[in-house]
C-alpha cells in the first residue's frame, strides 16, 4: 500500500454500545479486540497520522489504548453523536498533523472490513478527480470512506447520530465513487450478532 502523509484516519469508538452492554470495541475477533484490528488495519495504510476517538467507557478503552500502544483522544461530547466525534477526531489531526489534506473514517465495530478494503478506498480516490470514496454494501452507501480537505468544512459541521451517513449519500455519484464491500454491512451492535459473527468463523473453519 501506498504510505501518504497528508492522509489522516479517524477510528469511531466513542459510543455508549447501549444495545451490546459493554464496549463493543473490546470485543475479540481472530484473537484480537475489534479496536486493535481496525488499528492494524489503519497502521498499514498510514503508520501516523492516526487518532482513536473514546468517549463512553473511556476508562475501559483508554487502558487498552494505552496497552497497545494505540493513539486516542476523548471526545467529552459524545453523547452528542457520531457527528460529534468526526468533528474531534478531525479536529484532533488538523492540529497534530497540519498536512492533513485527506481523512480516511473507519468504525471499530466492522469487524470484517479489510486491509484490501481499504487499499480500494484509497487507490479510487488517489486515482480519480473524486472528493469522496465511500463503501457501497446492502442497497446503501457507508464507511469506511474517505473525504478529501473540500470536505473538512461540512465534516466540522456534522450534527445528531448519523455521523457522516447523510454527507456520504448526497456525495455518491451514480455508483462511480464507491467500491462494494457486502461485509459492510456487518456491524456489531447486540450480543446476537456477536454470537452471530462467532458463530460464522466456526463454520467456515
Amino acid at each position: 500500500m501506498v504510505k501518504d502523509a497528508q492522509l489522516g484516519i479517524i477510528i469511531l469508538a466513542a459510543g455508549k454500545a447501549s444495545r451490546m452492554g459493554e464496549p463493543k470495541a473490546l470485543l475479540t475477533y481472530n484473537d484480537r479486540s475489534f479496536l486493535l484490528n481496525t488499528y492494524h488495519i489503519a497502521q498499514s495504510v498510514q503508520p501516523n497520522g492516526i487518532v482513536t476517538v473514546l468517549g463512553h467507557y473511556y476508562d475501559q478503552m483508554s487502558a487498552h489504548c494505552n496497552t497497545h500502544k494505540i493513539p486516542f483522544v476523548l471526545n467529552e461530547a459524545y453523547e452528542n453523536g457520531m457527528s460529534s466525534s468526526i468533528q474531534c477526531g478531525l479536529t484532533y489531526l488538523l492540529s497534530h498533523y497540519p498536512q492533513v489534506n485527506m481523512v480516511l473514517i473507519l468504525l471499530a465495530d466492522q469487524p470484517k472490513i479489510n486491509a484490501e478494503h481499504i487499499s480500494a478506498l484509497l487507490h479510487k480516490i488517489r486515482s480519480s478527480k473524486y472528493l469522496m470514496v465511500c463503501t457501497a454494501y446492502s442497497s446503501t452507501y457507508g464507511v469506511p470512506a474517505v473525504f478529501k480537505k473540500e470536505y473538512f468544512h461540512e465534516l466540522l459541521e456534522l450534527e445528531g447520530e448519523k455521523g457522516a451517513k447523510n454527507l456520504i449519500e448526497k456525495g455518491v455519484l451514480n455508483h462511480e465513487n464507491t467500491v462494494l464491500c457486502e461485509d459492510g454491512r456487518i456491524d456489531i451492535d447486540t450480543p446476537e450478532d456477536y454470537l452471530n459473527l462467532r458463530a460464522e468463523k466456526e463454520i467456515l473453519k
